[in-house]
């Protein structure tokens, strides 16, 4: 056996490791996955909607908030507009319950960190203007405050419109992140507080010094500041919130770069935490564990595309062998589609499958094979190519230090 093939062995294990180790803590806990405490206490709580040229979402979100099933006297909303050039001021200033703030254009962090100091509730919760809340979003969530400890709580995030093959795996890639979300927080390594929904208590907020706008991903720094400071976070299966994700491949490209380079930069600059045991699961395995795992998706893709081109051009030097004769050679299947590992592909194929359907059962969607076959197809077949092009040109994109975009 070659080198390479032992690190591809080696890439696998890990990944069944890994898999077995996700699948074992969902069994071993399934009774808590839809457990989350009744609130005892509905806390005082203010969204913040960072705005920037959103007069076609904006209404939709300020309506979904407005209309929550909470008690109107608790709840407060804020406009943050970070300069728009287009109608969102004059949209959001419909609504009379809404207080409208504004800045020049300075980023969401810069716009977040300006409404904050207008909060006087106990709770804030962030919200993208291009997203919105079901109606019992709050009542899910607010319970997870009861522990005093926990500093923020994330809800599930779905992909409102399916309308492109780019939102279809978006759609599918959104479910499977629901249940995973809920397994890195059973497991005390939750590493994003995500913009469409995340809540904080907002004196924890304060103390940590609000958002930082240097960062790529602000949601993600503050969530590395708070691991290191010791606090919590919760999660709640079935806090729904809704999003419109990106329908172009290049917008899909743009935002995955930008988040995975942020994930990136976090990592260096909380590296004190990689593999310490005073930050419990999330640094002394999820983060080491996150860097074997980009480790593998880009050996996996280089590797697969070298022997592609290499079996390939190798059927064509045998081909001129024979002088181009209209009969070509045989092609060789095994080699060139299966591989000698089909062993483990065809356990990721079904393990793929299992999870499709643990995702779409735990979302309390539909399965709808026939309506929904593609979207399938594609998370199986084209987003493990994807995620792994990602997570290489991120990469990248942070060791040559490119210059970053907002």
């Amino acid at each position: 056996m070659q080198v390479a093939d032992i690190v591809v062995v080696a890439v696998y294990v890990f990944m069944i490791y890994c898999s077995i180790l996700w699948l074992t803590l969902f069994f071993k806990n399934r009774k808590r996955i839809f457990s989350e405490p009744r609130p005892k206490k509905l806390h005082s709580i203010t969204f913040l909607l960072p705005a920037y040229n959103e007069e076609k979402k904006i209404s939709e979100c300020l309506e979904k908030i407005l209309s929550l099933n909470y008690p109107k006297e608790k709840l407060k909303v804020i406009v943050i507009d970070d300069g728009s050039t287009d109608n969102t001021v004059k949209m959001a200033r419909k609504y009379k319950d809404v207080k409208v703030l504004k800045q020049k254009h300075a980023g969401k962090a810069a716009a977040l960190n300006h409404g904050l100091k207008h909060v006087t509730t106990e709770l804030v919760a962030c919200m993208d203007a291009d997203s919105f809340p079901d109606a019992n979003y709050l009542y899910k969530l607010v319970g997870l405050f009861q522990k005093r400890e926990v500093a923020a709580a994330t809800p599930a995030i779905k992909v409102v419109n399916v309308d492109s093959w780019i939102r279809k795996i978006q759609w599918m890639e959104y479910l499977f992140q629901i249940f995973l979300r809920k397994l890195f927080s059973i497991f005390e390594c939750e590493y994003v507080v995500p913009g469409p929904g995340g809540i904080y208590r907002t004196s924890v907020v304060r103390e940590i010094g609000g958002w930082d706008g240097s960062s790529l991903t602000e949601d993600m720094e503050i969530t590395f500041r708070l691991r290191d400071r010791g606090y919590r976070l919760a999660n709640s299966i079935d806090a729904y919130t809704y999003t419109n994700a990106p329908k172009s491949f290049m917008g899909l490209w743009n935002q995955r770069i930008r988040w995975y380079r942020g994930y990136l930069e976090n990592v260096r600059r909380y590296s004190h935490m990689i593999g310490n045991l005073k930050y419990g699961n999330f640094g002394f395995f999820i983060l080491p564990a996150n860097f074997f795992w980009i480790f593998c998706l880009g050996f996996l893709l280089f590797s697969s595309l070298y022997n592609s081109i290499r079996d390939i051009v190798n059927y064509f030097i045998a081909w001129n062998y024979m002088n181009y004769l209209i009969i070509p050679p045989e092609i060789e299947v095994s080699v060139l589609w299966l591989s000698s590992f089909s062993f483990f592909h065809v356990f990721f194929l079904f393990l793929g499958l299992f999870s499709i359907c643990l995702s779409i059962s735990l979302s309390k969607e539909r399965i709808g094979l026939m309506k929904k076959f593609d979207r399938y197809l594609l998370f199986l077949f084209i987003y493990p190519i994807l995620i792994s092009l990602w997570w290489v040109v991120a990469a990248f994109c942070e060791v040559l230090r490119v210059s970053k975009k907002w």
